[in-house]
């Protein structure tokens, strides 16, 4: 009868405890997807898998990503190529808050890539005294590549609200992307060059070095400041000076770059839009991540944080007093069933 009793008291007050967890508030986040087939989601680690969006299981494996509190499983918003032609992404649900996260097409930097470029100028100031040496049609010109560096297919490896609708998120990419930059650079010189410049050198049959285009446009000024010079020639002139004058600019960012010593760290972008309010999420202060992707063993490497202006990080969770006395009066039956146990008959 003692023991029947114990286990009737321990019963009630495991049924209470359970019962308060039942009833505690809940603040889920829901997350709906506006193309699967252009999500991949990495489970994480370097041993991790991907899988689709629109496979078996897909759309649950995105979001067990996104709230895993686990940033190396992430979600890739339009994976097929690195240059999204549409907004592909999820949308995020809270109560009353509500918020869009998709991948960045080329529209999207005309609109932001200008703070963009600013930002990273003011993070790598070596960098600063170069492009303020540049001609406004070099500017023009380079900012017109900022689509086809390839970092509008952001990774986002978790997403949370913040306590006054505000939103964090993680974005995995990697801790250096002096290399990608430096490549999109050199395709850039390889086409000006083949696309026309390489015809202003007669003998040249490999990109010249910044000073051999001075050079060149020195003999060109020559040329068109000339009294002798007809007018119908001097406009052509004029083009050639200018083609070859953005040619060294790039030249001289490319030396630049290929000296710099240090990393250069910046995020992949993505666009978030809260309370219809747009903003572009990116950072240039990474963190290493530990780990390399499966598939490459470079992808990965770094985490990188944004949130929204005023942000607030939401509280930590503490359970209802009921479930706290409720597992108080599972632990006391269980202490006193002990002493009973124990003591002198």
């Amino acid at each position: 009868m003692k023991i029947t009793f114990q286990k009737f008291v321990i019963g009630a007050s495991m049924a209470i405890g359970v019962s308060a967890l039942a009833t505690a508030p809940a603040h889920a986040t829901s997350f709906s997807f506006n193309n699967t087939g252009e999500i991949n989601t990495y489970t994480g680690g370097s041993n991790g898998t991907f899988i689709k969006g629109n496979a078996q299981g897909g759309t649950n494996a995105a979001i067990k990503a996104l709230t895993d509190n686990n940033s190396s499983s992430n979600v890739e918003l339009w994976y097929s190529t690195e240059n999204p032609t549409s907004n592909v992404g999820f949308t995020a649900t809270e109560g009353n808050y509500s918020a869009t996260v998709s991948s960045v097409t080329a529209n999207d930097w005309n609109s932001f890539g200008s703070q963009w470029l600013g930002d990273l100028l003011s993070t790598y100031q070596p960098f600063k005294s170069v492009w303020s040496g540049f001609s406004a049609s070099t500017q023009s010109l380079v900012a017109g590549y900022f689509p086809s560096l390839g970092m509008g297919d952001p990774n986002i490896g978790s997403f949370q609200f913040g306590q006054n609708g505000g939103v964090e998120l993680s974005l995995v990419g990697h801790l250096d992307v002096k290399t990608k930059l430096s490549d999109t650079l050199s395709t850039k010189l390889n086409e000006a060059w083949t696309g026309g410049v390489n015809s202003l050198f007669t003998v040249k049959t490999s990109l010249p070095s910044a000073l051999e285009v001075q050079t060149k446009i020195s003999t060109l000024q020559l040329t068109l400041n000339s009294p002798l010079t007809p007018a119908s020639k001097k406009a052509t002139l004029a083009t050639q000076i200018a083609q070859l004058s953005s040619f060294k600019d790039l030249l001289n960012f490319q030396a630049a770059l290929n000296t710099y010593q240090g990393e250069i760290g910046a995020s992949e972008i993505a666009k978030v839009v809260t309370d219809g309010k747009t903003s572009y999420a990116y950072s240039f202060n990474p963190t290493a991540s530990g780990i390399t992707a499966s598939d490459d063993g470079i992808s990965y490497s770094a985490y990188y944080t944004w949130h929204t202006p005023g942000y607030i990080t939401p509280p930590k969770h503490v359970p209802e007093p009921s479930i706290i006395l409720g597992l108080l009066g599972v632990a006391s039956v269980f202490a006193t069933q002990r002493k009973l146990k124990t003591a002198p008959i």
